[in-house]
């Protein structure tokens, strides 16, 4: 397991691969531009991202971490159950709460998954929904 780093840290990380560290700052541009009322912070050794509203460090919008043959997007365990069909038809592999999400996956997609999690999350959570993330419905 990797240890703790401060946020930016996983950002900058020379030891990682240009093209992976590419689409981590990818992500992190999109969750922003879709849902900007966010903070960041790392937990499980892996940079969040959180809604400024929500009050219990159990309350994420989403993780990532760059992995050596795709990059892992953690959502909630609810986001992989609802959205099955739409992942599998995607072609994305899951695990418990993690999406694995090739390298060269097309950008366009990989914002229309970042914004599926996002409004399920907030939905989860019972937070309310703003109208940059109702289009992801």
């Amino acid at each position: 397991m990797t240890p703790a780093r401060n946020f930016e840290a996983y950002f900058d990380d020379h030891e990682i691969p240009a093209q992976h560290l590419a689409q981590m700052q990818l992500v992190r541009q999109y969750v922003h531009e879709i849902y900007p009322a966010i903070t960041e912070r790392v937990a499980y050794a892996m940079p969040g991202f959180y809604p400024v509203e929500g009050k219990k460090a159990t309350e994420t919008l989403l993780f990532i971490m760059a992995q050596k043959n795709w990059l892992g997007i953690y959502a909630m365990p609810t986001f992989n159950a609802t959205y099955q069909e739409f992942l599998a038809a995607e072609g994305l592999q899951t695990g418990k709460g993690s999406i694995q999400v090739p390298y060269d996956y097309p950008a366009d997609k990989l914002r229309q998954l970042i914004g599926k999690i996002i409004l399920e999350n907030l939905r989860h959570f019972d937070f309310q929904v703003p109208e940059s993330v109702l289009p992801f419905a």
